[in-house]
């Protein structure tokens, strides 16, 4: 059976690029990268012509994470996977994670849509907590998750309206409510980094504060009150938005244009 991974490519730091695809381009049949219009491309190029099991494909402008996803999935079953792993560009994996991973898929169940592991985090110390070999979540990230391509496509895909931010919450409110499972395996499976992330205590509370752009604040916000509404979520959902204002405002710099952009996100939210 065909092995799979497929990475997001957009304007890559390309020594954590290089050492992305050199962890785990040999693990996989096909390695599939979709570009969503990098400006560095001659630096991409020369690095993927060093391997023989790149599919590269470039798209015209950047049209965002949920639509080149959807093309990961697309392409990985052109190609003959049944699953197939989704990274950031900046995730390195462990040279064990599709042994591990394909291992699993084998014993899991038909309605298993995602199988995913923990991971250690660049910026802060993210603990999981160890309580058996692997378990049902209801959530996770997409990078680092190995997709079940029938699963994936059954409930619509990735929902291309979100772009960016939300795009992993979205998949996986859409797989639960179809009756799939996400199981996530508890071994550290990748290193990944949640933007400029720092911990801080909120209201005695270990929290992770993300330091994301105004843009990202913008699409985080918009992307939250749209699923709100789609999947009709509730007041929790409103909690999570004023929260993620209120520690904006408490401890990340440039708050002014956040919250504005914030402000705007939750007006958008409700047009979507």
């Amino acid at each position: 059976m065909a092995h799979a991974a497929g990475i997001v490519l957009y304007n890559p730091d390309i020594n954590r690029l290089e050492e992305n695809i050199s962890a785990i381009a040999p693990q996989v049949s096909e390695l599939i990268l979709i570009d969503n219009g990098s400006k560095n491309i001659d630096e991409i190029a020369e690095l993927t012509a060093k391997y023989q099991n790149i599919t590269y494909v470039r798209n015209d402008d950047n049209y965002g994470i949920a639509k080149a996803l959807n093309q990961i999935i697309d392409k990985a079953e052109e190609l003959g996977a049944e699953w197939v792993l989704t990274l950031d560009q900046d995730t390195v994996c462990q040279p064990d994670i599709i042994e591990t991973y394909d291992s699993f898929s084998k014993r899991a169940k038909d309605n298993v849509g995602i199988i995913t592991s923990m991971y250690k985090d660049r910026s802060v110390e993210v603990d999981f907590g160890l309580t058996k070999d692997y378990e049902k979540v209801s959530f996770c990230i997409t990078s680092g998750a190995f997709n079940n391509i029938k699963s994936i496509k059954a409930v619509g895909g990735f929902d291309e309206k979100l772009f960016i931010d939300m795009v992993d919450y979205d998949i996986c409110y859409a797989l639960t409510r179809g009756g799939y499972k996400i199981i996530r395996l508890n071994y550290t499976g990748f290193l990944h980094e949640v933007g400029r992330s720092t911990s801080r205590k909120f209201f005695g509370k270990d929290i992770i504060i993300f330091n994301h752009s105004p843009l990202r604040k913008y699409y985080w916000v918009r992307n939250s009150i749209y699923l709100k509404r789609k999947y009709k979520l509730g007041f929790k959902s409103d909690v999570r938005v004023v929260k993620r204002m209120i520690q904006t405002l408490l401890y990340e710099d440039d708050k002014f244009h956040k919250l504005k952009s914030m402000f705007k996100g939750v007006a958008d939210g409700y047009k979507l």
